[in-house]
């Protein structure tokens, strides 16, 4: 009613009818497009972060293994037998290529460990008797791996806090 009061004759109703129509779809067309467009980049936002933080799962994998493993052994005076899986977990660890993001934090990490390896205390036999000089010696050993132990615990901590600061990227 409103067209045909302004227009006289009824094509230039229908040409009028037809380009607003045209106009509308249009309009809904840019807008869609500008969507997809969006959501485009949004799904590849996500895929690059999912393909960073699969990169992650490995060293993190083996900061837990290792973390549980020097947790077991604190407070202990351990022999290079003991050191066995520590020094397993470090190899892997040390063979593995990294992202450049955590590089270093695991450089510190297998450098701790070294240090807290170095520290075995020699085997001693269970029947010998040990003199009292030598007795001192081993107590300040086996608190110098006490000190490595936790120094490395620390390592691994910082390492493990980087590697989440990524996965939320």
């Amino acid at each position: 009613m409103l067209l045909s009061s302004i227009v006289a004759d009824p094509g230039d109703a229908t040409l009028i009818a037809t380009g607003i129509s045209s106009f509308v779809v249009g309009g809904l067309g840019a807008l869609t497009l500008t969507h997809h467009k969006q959501m485009l980049a949004w799904v590849q936002k996500v895929r690059r972060k999912e393909e960073d933080t699969a990169e992650l799962v490995a060293p993190a994998d083996d900061l837990e293994a290792l973390y549980k493993e020097q947790c077991g052994l604190a407070r202990t005076p351990c022999s290079a037998e003991d050191f066995a899986e520590v020094t397993r977990i470090v190899n892997m660890i040390r063979g593995r290529e990294h992202t450049e993001c955590i590089h270093d934090e695991l450089d510190k990490v297998v450098k701790r460990a070294d240090v807290y390896l170095d520290t075995a205390l020699p085997k001693t036999p269970a029947a010998a008797k040990i003199p009292p000089v030598e007795v001192r010696a081993q107590m300040i050993r086996a608190m110098k791996q006490e000190s490595a132990r936790i120094e490395l615990e620390r390592a691994i901590s910082t390492a493990r806090q980087k590697i989440n600061v990524l996965r939320r990227i």
